[in-house]
């Protein structure tokens, strides 16, 4: 598992002036009438034919092992005709100047509904790292849902973490699929989303998540060790039976982890277990380990993209984003050329089934989108 990266200290100074993450979101935004449009026609390096919304929700779901109920906020990335109003902010800090908060919602352009890109932010990470990359799914028409692992964002996560935070974050992801999938009648979205077409990524953290809802399978005694030696807080019996459970998303048709390696907690075969399609992406400058998991995986459909130049948060925030000077060697808007239309092509190909000249040669890695994108496949 990638070694926590803390944003915590960088922003300390700002933490004062941070504003409510959540809110009831009403009913959001009602759709408005927009040309038709066949997204699978759209050039995956290009911005789609839509606009970016967003909206913050709030779900309350049950926990197993005795745990009270547990409320995390569910943001949403969407379709929209907008091209103006009040940008999205998260966290009160990071001003987004792609997305439209609360922007109008665009009719779905395809017949099943809006696909769905399910994310998973990083440690002491806030559901908004990577807007970007959920913003350009959401103008192609996706729609992107990343809960807000409470108890580990940039505001309140403790050392040593729960035991819990280790089911919390796959829970948290079905909850918030579940909760997209009954959103209560009059909701612009209510019915809307297709979650039989569904893909699941995650940052750093968050890639641990997307394994994690991908099926692989844990490692028990190292969770006993870790709690023994005092690695991990809160542990009971209760909490370390769930890990028995199953945590895996079954709904989701590929996983896409970013910038993270290989963690303890699946031990050395856990891994294999990956029934999906997986793109592993890293890059050159973040020592992550990913070829470890690369080079021991066996059994799995596994695609891993390596971005010369990139470092960690080139998958967030942007590469150089508080980085080394070195990180400067990829900039930011061309890290997100690299990145966010690889991930795209690689959703549509094995989540849409869509099988066009360049989101096969992108998925499969026979079409090369960037001299700076090592492609490796194993399987």
């Amino acid at each position: 598992m990638v070694s926590p990266r803390s944003l915590a200290p960088i922003l300390a100074p700002l933490l004062s002036i941070l504003a409510a993450a959540c809110s009831s979101g009403g009913s959001g935004p009602a759709p408005e009438p927009t040309p038709k449009v066949d997204p699978s026609t759209f050039g995956v390096s290009d911005v789609g034919p839509f606009t970016c919304g967003h909206r913050v929700l709030e779900t309350t779901y049950a926990q197993p092992a005795g745990q009270p109920m547990r409320t995390i906020p569910v943001h949403v990335w969407y379709p929209s005709t907008s091209t103006d109003g009040e940008h999205a902010r998260y966290k009160g800090i990071f001003v987004d100047t792609v997305a439209w908060e609360d922007g109008a919602l665009a009719p779905s352009a395809f017949a099943g509904g809006y696909p769905v890109l399910l994310h998973s932010h990083g440690y002491q990470g806030f559901a908004g790292n990577s807007a970007r990359l959920m913003c350009h799914f959401a103008s192609h028409g996706w729609l992107a849902v990343a809960p807000e692992h409470v108890g580990n964002t940039l505001i309140d996560t403790p050392d040593p973490l729960p035991l819990a935070m280790y089911y919390q974050r796959p829970l948290d992801m079905r909850a918030a699929l579940d909760f997209i999938d009954h959103l209560p009648e009059g909701d612009a979205l209510a019915g809307k989303a297709d979650l039989a077409q569904i893909g699941v990524s995650g940052h750093s953290f968050g890639t641990y998540t997307a394994w994690a809802e991908g099926g692989a399978a844990f490692d028990l005694p190292t969770f006993e060790a870790k709690c023994d030696a005092g690695d991990l807080a809160a542990c009971d019996a209760a909490g370390l039976a769930v890990f028995e459970t199953d945590l895996s998303e079954k709904r989701a048709k590929a996983i896409m982890p970013l910038a993270g390696g290989p963690s303890a907690y699946f031990g050395k075969s856990g891994y294999d277990a990956v029934k999906v399609p997986v793109l592993l992406m890293s890059g050159t400058l973040d020592k992550v380990k990913a070829e470890e998991i690369f080079d021991g995986v066996k059994g799995v459909d596994l695609s891993w993209v390596e971005v010369e130049g990139g470092c960690h948060q080139l998958y967030g925030l942007g590469n150089t984003f508080k980085g080394a000077d070195e990180c400067t060697v990829l900039p930011d808007e061309e890290g997100f050329g690299i990145v966010n239309p690889i991930l795209l092509a690689f959703a549509r190909y094995h989540v849409l089934g869509e099988r066009g000249d360049e989101v096969t040669g992108l998925a499969l890695g026979t079409k090369g989108l960037s001299p700076k994108a090592h492609f490796q496949h194993t399987k």
